[in-house]
């Protein structure tokens, strides 16, 4: 299997692997996006990484199409906004979709680093 160049893999098969790995998890258990590069492409780690990013895309899309959530620390994450590490798991028949918590504010940024048209002088 590593024969497979990861830039030609299509949308399809990692689609299809990932709902085939995600669907025959036990209870429902989440996976990883690295599990699901491995078994389309084998175990070299310098072929799989660079199945990652297309993975992550078509597990957004996925989620986005309610048929999979993906799981950041254990919690529901925005497919917009997932960002580090997930995990994805399929969504239960007749389970709703997750409602996500508002971005936090960068703690970086206060108050007093904005100007307002009252200080300009």
């Amino acid at each position: 299997m590593t024969d497979i160049d990861p830039h030609r893999v299509k949308a399809g098969r990692i689609r299809d692997a990932l709902l085939l790995m995600a669907t025959e998890s036990p209870a429902g258990k989440p996976i990883g996006p690295d599990a699901v590069a491995r078994a389309i492409v084998g175990k070299n780690e310098k072929v799989w990484r660079r199945l990652m990013k297309p993975i992550k895309d078509e597990a957004v899309r996925l989620a986005k199409d309610g048929k999979v959530i993906l799981l950041r620390k254990g919690k529901p994450a925005d497919p917009d906004r997932v960002r580090g590490l997930y995990r994805i798991r399929l969504r239960a028949e007749g389970e709703s979709m997750p409602a996500y918590e508002a971005p936090k504010p960068d703690d970086d940024l206060l108050d007093d680093d904005f100007i307002s048209d009252d200080d300009e002088a």
